[in-house]
């Protein structure tokens, strides 16, 4: 009898809320000259606003705008527990900026 030497169990879906938290959402006061550089599929930082409340996008370390939404006080408080996230360009259509928000 042989054993498959796996090292046993491995659960198949994540088991903390924050690491399961996806969600699409449209950049907010984007920054045009940072916008016009991104292209679908592009990955962008997602870091807590230093200045207050808020979740920053950023690309190359310059912002291209922020977040909000019913979902943002829950990403804050994964990244705050030590959580990582990234924005993934879905959409661009002129200065409007769509990303899926989903962990690194």
């Amino acid at each position: 009898m042989g054993g498959s030497g796996s090292g046993g169990y491995k659960p198949t879906a994540p088991t903390s809320p924050c690491a399961r938290l996806a969600f699409q959402a449209t950049i907010n006061s984007p920054k045009p000259t940072v916008v016009a550089q991104l292209k679908v599929g592009d990955s962008l930082d997602v870091v807590l606003n230093p200045q207050g409340q808020g979740v920053i996008l950023e690309h190359k370390a310059q912002p291209a705008g922020s977040l909000t939404g019913t979902q943002v006080a829950q990403l804050i408080n994964c990244i705050n527990s030590g959580f990582e996230y990234q924005a993934i360009v879905v959409q661009i259509n002129g200065g409007q900026c769509v990303v899926r928000i989903e962990p690194k």
